[in-house]
């Protein structure tokens, strides 16, 4: 909460899509337009929307409100499912160091700070995993149908949550499950009920969403995902884990876990009466994802259950000096990505792999072990400049409306995804055009460029080596001058 509060950014690209859909939402319950409100927006369920909208009702229509409830909402089921699939497979001790190592992971921190699914989604695949490994194939009605309600709420988060879940699913019913039909007919119908409604509502645009992901696609001339079943995009998910999702040192303490349970499988000494559900789930999730069209670094963090519990079990099996020395080494990995993802502590370091393993120029050739880099924003909160803050005065001068003029300065396209959601906030009206005759002092006139190109100072300076200049009404006009609320004079000349 200290983070988002202190936060100035504008949060660019998906996250400023995002906020958008979510103030769209809260609008529309305002309005009492419930059906319009859990309507597709452009392809996504509405669950995270609705609990933004829960802040923005509480707290009022802002950032901070609406990411704060989302965090209050789903870093708990986190961490309960985490806790509880660790502690139903390998004990409580197993199930405290999961959750350790899922909230210290590098992204979830990073992700958690702004309007995004793919939090969510890895909150609710966690807690899933957990009640379908408790419902013991189905014979515990109670859990079938917990099991039931919160698969639905995952897949009214993100539809992609199948994945996560579909192995484990296959396995309980494979090891008995299909012997109880009743724990299976309560599990199916919590699910419809929750999920089924909306996903009979937009059945056609469902199916297209699926045919989509499931076909290859491209962005200009660049591919979304490398060939199916290359070499490259079978690795694709791995480099993304341990360049950017958990980093080397997390994901190794996950290998040793992955390497034990396989060497239980072998010796037939099972690590856990639920070993094959979890390394079955983690598979065809991993799996699931390479055969999808679309690769992104936040689609794989959905299997942070997986590597959490994988990557915490063996550690208690050790012995004692060992299992000291292992828990001590997770909690400091976990408190130094805590650091750097929140609190933008040290810097980037990464080792290069050796000239003879480097891989094609499509692939990473280094791996991380610890990195302050943001995700869409910075990792400590960013004071270079108040956008929100600017708009909100530039809305009590009594302007209505901002005018964006076309520019060519970095990531344009990203940068005004994330400044509509932020003059709908301030209640002003949101527009782009190079054309800017007879407008009226009541329009300001957005000017993004680089910082370099210019020597007097922008009212807003981004911290990504832009500023942003406004004028009121048209800035080509004899006599306009520069404007900036919080500047002293306020006019003044470029």
């Amino acid at each position: 909460m200290w983070w988002i509060k202190r936060d100035q950014s504008v949060p660019i690209s998906d996250a400023g899509f995002h906020l958008q859909v979510a103030i769209e939402v809260f609008k529309e319950l305002q309005a009492g337009h419930f059906s319009q409100a859990v309507a597709p927006h452009l392809q996504y369920p509405p669950l995270v929307y609705l609990v933004a909208s829960a802040g923005a009702w509480i707290g009022g229509l802002g950032i901070a409100p609406m990411v704060i409830a989302e965090n209050l909402f789903f870093v708990p089921l986190l961490a309960l499912g985490c806790y509880q699939t660790g502690r139903l497979a390998f004990g409580p001790r197993a199930g405290l160091l999961a959750v350790v190592f899922a909230l210290g992971s590098p992204l979830i921190a990073k992700l958690l700070h702004l309007t995004l699914l793919d939090a969510p989604q890895a909150a609710m695949a966690a807690v899933a995993l957990w009640l379908i490994l408790a419902t013991r194939y189905f014979t515990s009605l109670r859990f079938c149908a917990a099991a039931g309600v919160a698969v639905g709420l995952g897949m009214l988060t993100k539809e992609s949550l199948a994945l996560f879940v579909i192995g484990p699913l296959a396995v309980t019913f494979l090891r008995g499950g299909w012997r109880h039909w009743r724990g299976m007919l309560v599990f199916g119908l919590a699910l419809f009920v929750v999920a089924g409604p909306w996903y009979l509502n937009d059945l056609t645009q469902v199916r297209e969403i699926g045919t989509g992901a499931a076909n290859s696609g491209t962005i200009g001339t660049s591919s979304l995902a490398p060939s199916r079943f290359s070499s490259d995009n079978l690795q694709w998910y791995l480099w993304s884990f341990v360049t950017t999702q958990i980093f080397l040192p997390l994901f190794l303490f996950s290998a040793v876990g992955g390497v034990w349970t396989l060497v239980g499988f072998l010796r037939r000494r099972w690590v856990s009466p639920f070993a094959p559900e979890l390394a079955v789930g983690a598979f065809v999730a991993w799996f699931g994802l390479t055969q999808t069209f679309v690769h992104d670094n936040r689609y794989g963090l959905s299997m942070l259950v997986y590597f959490a519990v994988f990557g915490s079990f063996w550690i208690v099996r050790l012995p004692r000096p060992g299992r000291i020395a292992a828990m001590t080494a997770l909690v400091l990995v976990a408190i130094a990505n805590t650091l750097a993802s929140t609190f933008g502590v040290g810097g980037m370091w990464m080792v290069s792999l050796p000239h003879t393993l480097q891989r094609v120029k499509t692939l990473p050739n280094f791996v991380t072990l610890y990195s302050n880099e943001g995700y869409l924003v910075s990792s400590a909160p960013d004071r270079s400049g108040d956008m929100l803050g600017a708009l909100r005065a530039l809305k009590q001068r009594g302007v209505e409306g901002v005018l964006m003029l076309p520019s060519e300065a970095p990531n344009q396209a990203a940068f005004e995804e994330g400044l509509l959601p932020l003059t709908v906030i301030a209640n002003l009206q949101f527009g782009e055009s190079a054309s800017t005759n007879g407008l009226s002092p009541a329009i300001a006139v957005f000017d993004r460029e680089k910082l370099s190109k210019d020597p007097a100072p922008p009212c807003v300076k981004l911290n990504d080596g832009t500023g942003v200049w406004i004028r009121l009404g048209d800035p080509y006009a004899a006599g306009s001058k520069d404007f900036c609320p919080s500047h002293k004079p306020q006019f003044y000349t470029r």
